[in-house]
């Protein structure tokens, strides 16, 4: 089946941007690169993906994939030279609380183990200063799929619903969830998953301070 001129736009606009930023863009930056509403790209994706010309990840704003799209087999040695690593906001080292996700631009530094989804946050809070990781630095992060399982003490970003995201040390007994800072003064926080939603967002990969972002 032929991709219709408006759907065709817009396919084109995300293979586009995948092969500047080796990411998806997100809905608004499909809208504004595009020059149309927001209504109108939304339908656009549902007959893109209801054609499968495109696939699209629940519950993040970068999940859409261009089926079949050859850009996504570029090596991770091609990754690291590109300029900067996307920064998708902050997240809090400290108590949970509402991510900032909008993009701030990119950290420019070179990283060779880099792969095409990673991305940057900036750190608020002093928890994890006893992993090397102070209020206002850079961390990488690597997305995992929904059923990734942490390794005890692991790094992650973790969103909990209703209450917000965090960066913090990993630990998991059956249903019960235990997120441990780097700070003595910060206390454990514990979840049980049979009374909440928890999600590992990502996996911490490295850490950059007093760093340069892109514009």
């Amino acid at each position: 089946m032929a991709v219709r001129k408006p759907h065709g736009t817009v396919l084109s606009f995300i293979e586009a941007y995948w092969r500047k930023h080796q990411n998806s863009p997100t809905v608004r930056e499909i809208t504004t690169g595009t020059a149309r509403s927001h209504g109108s790209i939304q339908n656009s994706l549902k007959w893109l993906e209801r054609n499968q010309y495109i696939t699209r990840r629940k519950r993040t704003s970068r999940g859409i994939k261009v089926v079949n799209f050859e850009a996504y087999d570029i090596p991770p040695t091609e990754l690291s030279e590109l300029e900067g690593i996307p920064i998708r906001g902050e997240i809090a080292a400290g108590y949970c609380h509402e991510p900032a996700t909008e993009d701030h631009g990119y950290l420019n530094i070179e990283y060779n183990g880099r792969k095409p989804n990673d991305y940057v946050l900036k750190i608020s809070g002093d928890s994890m200063v006893g992993a090397g990781i102070p209020d206002g630095a850079y961390v990488g992060i690597r997305p995992v799929a929904d059923d990734y399982q942490p390794g005890p003490g692991e790094i992650v970003a973790v969103y909990v619903e209703g209450q917000g995201a965090t960066l913090k040390h990993f630990f998991q007994k059956e249903s019960v969830v235990v997120l441990e800072a780097a700070n003595p003064k910060y206390e454990p926080l514990i979840f049980d998953l049979d009374d909440c939603e928890l999600r590992v967002q990502g996996t911490h990969i490295f850490t950059h301070w007093q760093s340069t972002a892109l514009s």
